[in-house]
């Protein structure tokens, strides 16, 4: 059994005003009804913005394709938090990268938000450091640097797509929440893509 009420709103008491909104736009459907309210009661007394709750409620809603697409529209029209240029929608990827050193191979993937040009140099970087770097552990810098080179490729094709992929979708998805807190607050959008947790 968890806290009891008093307990919640001593320890929510303690939040600062952006852990209350973390916690509100992006937790909500993990609270239990009474500290979801207390949670509600707080940003209320706080004097926060209306739309955090409007976040809160976002993460209830079964979120239909049109909104969705909203959502997406929304963020792939933000600029590019690499080159920060404007001139294409933004898209994500995840890259491959394998690092070996005799013994000891490095197998990393990386999620990433940027405008394609962008997306495409560093699918590029990953490639070039994997395929450089990657074989040189045995045995598992043998397995997983084929394993790299050929997602790297299949990642740069969903580039320039122009719809959101589908990585990009479940990322939104994901954030529905702070999306709807942060609608007509650019500043706050572009720290959903710059800032990925």
């Amino acid at each position: 059994m968890g806290p009891d009420i008093e307990e919640l709103r001593k320890n929510y008491e303690s939040f600062d005003d952006d852990k209350i909104i973390r916690v509100a736009t992006e937790e909500a459907t993990s609270l239990r009804p009474e500290a979801l309210e207390l949670l509600k009661q707080i940003i209320k007394e706080r004097g926060l913005s209306p739309n955090v709750t409007k976040g809160v409620d976002a993460q209830f809603k079964q979120t239909d394709e049109k909104t969705l697409n909203e959502y997406c529209d929304l963020l792939r029209k933000l600029p590019c938090p690499v080159c920060n240029g404007e001139f294409e929608k933004l898209n994500a990827t995840i890259t491959a990268t394998v690092i070996s050193f005799l013994v000891m191979t490095n197998y990393r993937k990386e999620f990433k938000i940027a405008c394609p040009d962008c997306l495409d140099k560093l699918n590029k970087n990953a490639t070039i450091k994997s395929a450089l770097m990657g074989w040189w552990g045995f045995p598992w810098g043998l397995i997983r640097t084929p394993k790299a080179l050929m997602f790297n490729n299949k990642m740069k094709k969903e580039h320039r797509n122009p719809e959101a992929n589908d990585i990009f979708r479940t990322f939104v998805l994901q954030r529905v929440g702070r999306i709807e807190a942060n609608r007509h607050n650019k500043d706050g959008l572009i720290d959903i893509i710059q800032f990925i947790r």
